[in-house]
């Protein structure tokens, strides 16, 4: 039997790169775009975790409750999409309580995870794992890779039990859990990044789908997302953003949807059984 791989949907819209201040200006799409996935789910029998802003939950809470109700996992991405490389310890510990406190009154469950906005998790801010831990039981924010924008290339490849102190160090005695996004390792080059979003833009679909039976060849679940305005070739132009926002958005849907027919996915609380 094929190896239940974990499907992520960060629920955001396409202008929450911005500052917080900016949102207002911009009409949603989220409506929209979120549908245009939850059909997908339902064609082809997915369950997904949805790591969902705060913000998207006090503003649509009938479309979060409907996620939840179709028996999908809600999960925190925090309350402002904030970048926790530039916040201190009581901005985000405020953030992040703010929205599992909105997510848990929709849903009425309680909130297990959460994934940093950026990815936004490095050397400099282990400190957020230790807040996590007293709420939630896992995390999905850590990218083995090294880019640009963010990565910590050193980092274990699959789940694994952090030690609170170093995230990047496997503790087999903690409870936490830190589930890595999908990558497909290359000696020498390093690890390339495979989990979606922008990744299922730019590579074809076949190195994608090479490296998640790599994965699960070797016995490991990978942990995939989309954001859905990653399957919105409409989506309007902002000025701030730069050329990978709108990089083949037209082919997007398509890729998306033959990864859902070629493997089979759950939540994280399905697939970890947590």
């Amino acid at each position: 039997m094929a190896m239940k791989n974990i499907m992520s949907v960060d629920l955001e819209d396409y202008y929450c790169d911005l500052p917080f201040s900016e949102w207002p200006k911009y009409e949603s799409r989220i409506m929209r775009n979120t549908e245009m996935i939850l059909d997908l789910f339902e064609k082809y029998d997915v369950k997904a975790t949805f790591f969902v802003l705060g913000y998207i939950a006090e503003k649509f809470p009938d479309l979060v409750k409907k996620i939840s109700e179709l028996g999908h996992e809600i999960a925190s991405h925090s309350y402002a999409h904030i970048d926790l490389r530039k916040v201190s310890k009581e901005q985000f510990e405020e953030d992040f309580l703010k929205s599992i406190n909105i997510l848990e009154k929709i849903t009425g469950k309680k909130v297990e995870g959460f994934r940093a906005p950026f990815f936004s998790i490095n050397k400099s801010n282990y400190w957020v794992f230790e807040i996590l831990s007293k709420k939630i039981s896992y995390d999905s924010s850590i990218f083995p890779v090294r880019t640009q924008l963010y990565g910590i290339p050193n980092a274990p490849r699959f789940v694994y039990k952090p030690s609170l102190k170093n995230i990047v160090n496997e503790d087999v005695k903690g409870e936490f859990i830190e589930i890595p996004m999908a990558t497909h390792r290359i000696p020498v080059i390093g690890n390339i990044p495979i989990a979606g979003g922008f990744y299922l833009r730019f590579f074809p679909y076949w190195y994608m789908k090479l490296g998640i039976k790599k994965m699960n060849k070797q016995g490991n679940p990978a942990m995939i997302y989309i954001h859905p305005k990653d399957l919105d070739p409409e989506m309007p132009r902002i000025k701030e953003y730069n050329w990978y926002y709108y990089y083949n958005l037209k082919s997007a849907f398509k890729k998306f949807e033959k990864l859902l027919q070629d493997f089979k996915f759950g939540t994280v609380k399905d697939v970890l059984v947590i």
